[in-house]
């Protein structure tokens, strides 16, 4: 089958005029801001964002809602019912619910229709890493992969992605258990940055801890330079929720090192920047 869309959800992070000259579609998500509920459609812009974090900073809260069952049926029944099939690539089932809803939805449909061409695949990662992959899976159809041979490919591709990076606020952590008070009110007055990876099965780990952020850019930076797929260099992300100024330092270090290197900066959404606050720095790419 040749005749099929690509999707990522809203916790992707893909650059977006990439997506607007591609033939990917993002799903959109939910969020509350002070318990609205807002839709997150992956396409906001730098000005939304930067409103996004500076009410974080003034103290509203934000959460993300998860999206049910019948919200994947609604995008998958229309398409495969025209004979269109379904390659979705999705947050990680470790950290988000989304993956077990669309599975569930698929399952729902075929026991109407019988088989389908719906694939659902845990990318087992997280914004830009999901944006690696999303790339990866334009690359594969535009070189005339059909649907199964792209979603093989993907598929091992998935365990492959190394995301790293490091939070600036430590509340944020403690709120979602990852650190206790105590810790997290010392940690934010010393400026200590955690550093954590998103692992090959998609959970999310912490491995290190730096004093200030340029000496955390150095860590991802050697990270990087000591898991990167030397055989396989496809675009690199680095996300960042506004904080561009480390975003670019990041990118300068790599850049001085590994110069061939092709590196996409991205605003990180609010689905994912909802759990994490302002002042985070991620970067991604496929690693050995």
């Amino acid at each position: 089958m040749n005749d099929y869309k690509i999707f990522v959800d809203a916790a992707a992070d893909v650059d977006v005029n990439y997506i607007r000259e591609n033939i990917i579609t993002v799903l959109s998500m939910q969020y509350t801001n002070n318990f609205k509920v807002i839709d997150c459609t992956g396409l906001e812009t730098d000005s939304y964002m930067k409103n996004f974090y500076d009410n974080q900073r003034n103290g509203e809260t934000t959460e993300t809602r998860p999206m049910p069952q019948e919200y994947y049926e609604g995008i998958f029944e229309p398409l495969v019912r025209h004979g269109v099939g379904v390659l979705y690539l999705c947050f990680s089932s470790e950290l988000s619910p989304s993956y077990n809803s669309a599975v569930a939805a698929k399952l729902a449909l075929e026991a109407r229709y019988g088989k389908l061409p719906i694939y659902i695949l845990n990318s087992r990662s997280a914004t830009g890493g999901v944006g690696v992959l999303a790339e990866e899976a334009v690359n594969n159809k535009r070189n005339g992969y059909l649907l199964d041979a792209n979603v093989q490919r993907l598929t091992g591709l998935c365990g492959k992605i190394r995301s790293w990076f490091y939070v600036n606020d430590l509340d944020y952590l403690r709120r979602d258990g990852k650190t206790t008070a105590s810790k997290s009110f010392i940690g934010t007055l010393l400026g200590v940055k955690p550093i954590l990876e998103i692992s090959s099965d998609g959970v999310l780990r912490q491995i290190s801890k730096k004093l200030g952020s340029k000496k955390a850019c150095e860590l991802l930076k050697d990270l990087y330079m000591e898991h990167k797929n030397t055989s396989y260099n496809p675009v690199v992300y680095i996300t960042h929720s506004d904080d561009a100024e480390s975003a670019s330092r990041l990118k300068s270090m790599i850049l001085s090192e590994d110069p061939g290197t092709v590196i996409k900066i991205k605003t990180l959404s609010p689905i994912i920047g909802a759990h994490t606050g302002p002042g985070v720095i991620t970067i991604h790419h496929i690693g050995k």
